[in-house]
């Protein structure tokens, strides 16, 4: 290895990963072009697509008054669903039926679906999760009893959203359209992040789950090859990921907005900084 070889690992899923290291492959090249940019996907997306849940969804989107989101993969697995069923979203939905999502991710991936960007509820952006989402909605709607509340989400999750529509008697209902599965703790991906200097190596980490399971992935000592974060750098899309970052030993933690546009930016000023201090 290079006395000085910086590493980017983008650990988003493949899918979503991919525009995000387009941006920095064109962005880091000006700055260091030994940097290697890795993708390690700690989850893998599977879109849920049977005959029921087809059935469930359309109806439930039909019958709703308001949407919510949970994530950007909710929102293409839904779109992919709706697809497959040969149906469209102008068909099931509603074009006055609002819409709430937790950040401004998932709300340019509804516009580049085609929703009309008015009717989209999102927090602000330094409010980006379920607490800033139900600040919204607590200004926008009065009367929850009359209320169609539909949430797709992926399986498990956070259960606050849910507590808080029980809890001012809107109707609820629940849809599971994907499933993470965490990256096996013995693939052969691991590898690539193992032969990295750890002070040069910066993680970008945009999941709270993803997050656990690559602390449970780094304190396996005894398994082949050793994933060592102890020294790197942690660029987190939350505050909420920043904290996991440093329950499972990352010590520099910084925290950056969700678009992959505030990732790129603040990944090229991170690896700025190791080429200025570089011998």
């Amino acid at each position: 290895m290079n006395a000085f070889e910086p590493a980017i690992i983008v650990t988003r899923p493949t899918g979503q990963a991919r525009r995000l290291i387009e941006l920095m492959d064109a962005a880091t090249q000006v700055v260091s072009p030994s940097v290697r940019i890795i993708s390690l996907p700690l989850l893998t997306i599977i879109p849920k697509s049977d005959a029921a849940l087809s059935m469930q969804l359309r109806t439930a989107l039909q019958r709703a008054t308001l949407i919510v989101f949970v994530s950007p993969n909710a929102i293409e697995c839904t779109m992919r669903a709706i697809d497959e069923s040969g149906s469209s979203w102008e068909q099931l939905v509603d074009p006055t039926v609002k819409i709430g999502v937790v950040g401004q991710s998932s709300q340019e991936a509804l516009i580049r679906h085609g929703v009309t960007k008015e009717f989209i509820l999102v927090p602000a952006q330094d409010e980006s999760d379920s607490d800033g989402l139900w600040k919204v909605l607590q200004t926008t709607i009065s009367d929850w009893s009359r209320e169609s509340v539909l949430i797709i989400k992926g399986e498990g999750g956070r259960e606050t959203l849910m507590e808080q529509f029980r809890s001012v008697g809107a109707t609820l209902e629940l849809v599971s359209i994907y499933a993470r599965i965490p990256l096996d703790l013995g693939s052969s991906l691991w590898q690539s992040c193992a032969v990295l200097d750890p002070h040069h190596t910066l993680w970008t980490l945009t999941s709270s789950e993803a997050v656990r399971h690559l602390g449970q992935r780094s304190k396996e000592v005894d398994r082949i090859p050793k994933i060592t974060i102890e020294g790197s750098h942690a660029l987190c899309s939350h505050v909420n990921i920043a904290h996991a970052a440093k329950q499972i030993g990352f010590t520099n933690v910084s925290v950056c907005e969700p678009r992959d546009e505030s990732i790129s930016e603040l990944a090229v000023a991170w690896l700025a900084e190791q080429v200025k201090k570089s011998p």
